[in-house]
């Protein structure tokens, strides 16, 4: 959790419900709140052609959600979308700034979760530019055991499906299931009552 509930609260953060594929914000949006995901998980996506998207990412219960625009005078990039039904606490910006001038140990627990998520984006952004496959899929995979401080040497269950991975790594699912399937009879992964194992 980067920001503790109770200080959420103590400056006038309002606790939101969303229910499954509701926007929490669009792009093209002026951010003016900070928000952090009580319960439920949010998708960041980007719209491409046809019906597609890519996800850069998800955010789970503890994390932040926009919270890099809060910094620029960019409006939205992005959207987030609630993959389930969520809880968010949404703060003003100017809230916000106030708690993050009183309690300064918070700039650096924040600026840690966004460098981490950036160190991620440049890794994956070559990896897609160059890498294979295989590679692209294990570099989400890693990123998310890190996040979640999965140990490398335990057996990670994938929370994603198939097509989720194609839209976090640029691939086709068919691509995707391709691939695992080749990574399976390599012993790489196991694949158990559809669930992927790394």
């Amino acid at each position: 959790m980067i920001i503790n509930e109770k200080l959420l609260t103590a400056y006038d953060a309002e606790l939101i419900t969303l229910t499954k594929d509701k926007h929490l914000f669009s792009v093209d949006g002026i951010p003016d709140h900070y928000f952090q995901v009580k319960s439920g998980c949010m998708k960041l996506t980007s719209d491409k052609k046809g019906n597609n998207q890519f996800i850069h990412g998800f955010a789970y219960a503890g994390d932040p959600v926009g919270e890099t625009f809060l910094f620029s005078e960019s409006h939205y990039s992005i959207n987030a979308v609630a993959l389930n039904q969520c809880n968010i606490y949404v703060l003003s910006k100017t809230k916000f700034k106030e708690l993050i001038k009183d309690y300064s140990g918070l700039m650096y627990r924040l600026l840690h979760y966004i460098s981490e998520n950036d160190v991620y984006r440049m890794t994956l952004i070559n990896k897609i530019a160059y890498g294979e496959p295989r590679t692209k899929i294990v570099t989400v995979i890693d990123h998310f055991k890190k996040m979640n401080n999965h140990s490398i040497s335990k057996r990670f269950e994938v929370p994603f499906t198939r097509q989720q991975l194609a839209s976090l790594t640029g691939l086709r699912v068919e691509t995707v299931i391709r691939t695992i399937k080749i990574m399976e009879c390599e012993n790489l992964v196991e694949i158990i009552n559809g669930k992927v194992f790394i």
